[in-house]
């Protein structure tokens, strides 16, 4: 029993004469231990075909970029114009891009994607621009080359779809009531369950069942705006009248709830209370960059661009590195 004692005294002494590692010793070994990151600028350009990811497939390999970061880079280009372009559908023969890109190389090896620097793109026979500008508060924009931001107030379309079902008409034949009548919206066709996105932001008037609309959500949005959003299958976390949206935010699932045949989107744009083609609406501008940091914004602008000419960044145009 004597000899556990002892024991158990000098475990305590030991114990007690280990000394903690001070605070800022500690962060140093944990920054030590996490590996650097190396940003590397390069550009890249092909043939837009079939898809955004599988053009960029086409020119970045696997030795560049895995599958995964070539998605990254994908996603962050399509949100980057979502404003300007539907890259699941406006492609056409002779469209383009031409990005510049930072990857990123850890210490160990590894290799990830890091952000869009520039980009020239031709999607649907339109020239379409992009340069990330940084202002003196930190944040951060992209912009065309004049200038303008390519945020707009209303995103083109809702939900990723496979088709219009059926377009505005002042006269269309319903499948389910057998007779004709006004369509004054889009049908979109698209996954059951896919997510619904408010075009703008907003605050919800309506969250739930109105007749053949089924499952709708209505949103107010300035200068007399109201958007409609029926055939639900569900709405997303939240949604209720008076809940304030954001441009982007997922507001409901597509289904088939109401007077539908089948898994869509019926999506309406009303302006003061009109049924307004959303496709017939003109572009309105961007905000431009305030004057003040327009001589800054130049210069980045143009350092940029001359990095977006073959063989001033590493080049891996058409897969060549």
């Amino acid at each position: 029993m004597r000899g556990k004692s002892l024991l158990l005294i000098a475990l305590l002494l030991a114990l007690a004469s280990v000394r903690p590692m001070p605070a800022a010793a500690a962060s140093a070994h944990a920054a030590a231990s996490q590996p650097y990151w190396r940003p590397e600028v390069f550009r890249v350009e092909g043939d837009l075909r079939h898809s955004l990811y599988a053009s960029l497939a086409a020119v970045i390999p696997d030795s560049f970029l895995n599958a995964r970061e070539r998605a990254y880079m994908a996603w962050e280009i399509a949100d980057i114009f979502r404003w300007q372009a539907d890259f699941t559908r406006d492609f056409r023969p002779g469209d383009r891009f031409r990005i510049l890109f930072e990857r990123l190389r850890s210490t160990d090896g590894e290799l990830r994607y890091g952000r869009m620097l520039a980009a020239d793109l031709v999607v649907g026979g339109r020239m379409l621009r992009a340069f990330e500008y940084d202002d003196p508060q930190g944040h951060t924009a992209f912009y065309d080359g004049n200038g303008v931001s390519l945020r707009r107030s209303f995103l083109r379309v809702p939900v990723e779809f496979r088709r219009i079902s059926s377009g505005f008409a002042a006269a269309r034949f319903h499948p389910i009531l057998q007779r004709w009548r006004k369509h004054e919206g889009i049908d979109y066709a698209a996954e059951p369950g896919a997510p619904v996105m408010a075009v703008a932001e907003g605050v919800v008037l309506r969250a739930g069942p109105a007749g053949g609309y089924g499952k709708l959500v209505e949103i107010r949005h300035a200068n007399g705006v109201v958007t409609r959003y029926g055939h639900l299958s569900r709405f997303g976390s939240g949604i209720r009248p008076g809940t304030r949206v954001a441009q982007g935010q997922c507001i409901g699932y597509v289904g088939a709830t109401g007077l539908a045949t089948g898994p869509h989107l019926h999506y309406e744009f009303r302006v003061r209370g009109v049924a307004t083609d959303p496709r017939t609406l003109s572009e309105e501008d961007g905000t431009p960059i305030p004057a003040d940091i327009r001589p800054a914004f130049d210069a980045v602008v143009s350092e940029l661009t001359n990095q977006l000419a073959p063989a001033l960044a590493g080049d891996l145009a058409r897969g060549a590195m």
